[in-house]
């Protein structure tokens, strides 16, 4: 074992769990719960990696870098797809924003601005779809647990995930738009498994994670009936507790960490945090 503290985990051929962090809808809490859940995870002993795939580099932001292209010697997804690294060599420690310290048994492989142009650049690769399914037996064996945090929408990034994966977490918020979200993803699941599915890929959902809930049915039952209605379709697979809306989740986004870092002891960190043991991520 190397003497840095902070390298990447060696393959030692341990059990890997992938999750892939989707929703059909943008702003459906991925981010927030694949942070929230990595760190929990983190904390607890487990090596975790956290792979970005949005333009938008908010995971990135949480888990301690917030403009990887400011930096040419950070590696980022994108530098993967050009093989200019290799997905094991964009595998940073993730950072505590505060301290500018590493954070124990967390990575994360940084996003960039230019996945914007993903899209573009998978559609010229043989077998597209399977873009993902190539590159994680770089990182599986090192790590108990790969989130991915996916864009918001099921193009070839998402689809690429859907197939690498283990188990698919839908991600979703007590509203009408991300509920709908979820309809849509299951319908991509399906059409991508008649094709796939003979590689193990997934065919449902395995776990459904509810953020943003309202705390009581004043504040909104249209909301509160959406939440009754998801956890109505899709049974045990629906975690709880719900994550109500907390002020602490934008709060730690401009923090710049997981709201299970920021303030473990909020009531959306104490609801990951339980969400992460139903799971069974950790005990």
């Amino acid at each position: 074992m190397t003497t840095d503290h902070f390298a990447l985990p060696e393959d030692t051929d341990r059990k890997t769990r992938v999750l892939t962090f989707t929703n059909g809808s943008a702003g459906s809490g991925k981010t927030t719960a694949a942070a929230a859940l990595g760190y929990a995870a983190a904390s607890r002993g487990k090596k975790v990696c956290i792979l970005g795939m949005d333009k938008q580099r908010d995971v990135s932001r949480l888990l301690g870098y917030d403009d990887p292209d400011g930096d040419e010697e950070l590696p980022t997804l994108h530098d993967v797809i050009d093989d200019v690294c290799t997905l094991d060599e964009a595998a940073v420690p993730a950072r505590n924003t505060k301290t500018g310290e590493p954070i124990k048994n967390l990575w994360v492989v940084l996003e960039s601005k230019k996945l914007d142009t993903l899209e573009f650049k998978l559609a010229g690769m043989t077998a597209r779809e399977l873009w993902l399914f190539r590159l994680l037996p770089q990182l599986r064996g090192r790590f108990d647990i790969i989130g991915i945090d996916c864009p918001g929408d099921v193009k070839l990034a998402t689809i690429g995930a859907l197939i690498a994966g283990d188990e698919i977490v839908g991600c979703t918020k007590s509203q009408e738009k991300e509920a709908r979200g979820l309809t849509e993803l299951e319908d991509k699941i399906t059409e991508v498994h008649a094709a796939y599915g003979h590689m193990g890929m997934r065919n449902g959902l395995d776990w459904v994670v509810i953020g943003e809930g309202v705390t009581n049915n004043s504040q909104g039952k249209v909301y509160a009936d959406i939440e009754a209605q998801v956890r109505e379709a899709y049974g045990e697979l629906a975690v709880k507790p719900t994550v109500r809306d907390d002020v602490k989740v934008p709060e730690a986004y401009t923090a710049g960490q997981p709201v299970t870092l920021y303030h473990p002891k909020c009531d959306a960190a104490v609801a990951y945090t339980k969400i992460g043991r139903q799971m069974k991520l950790y005990r």
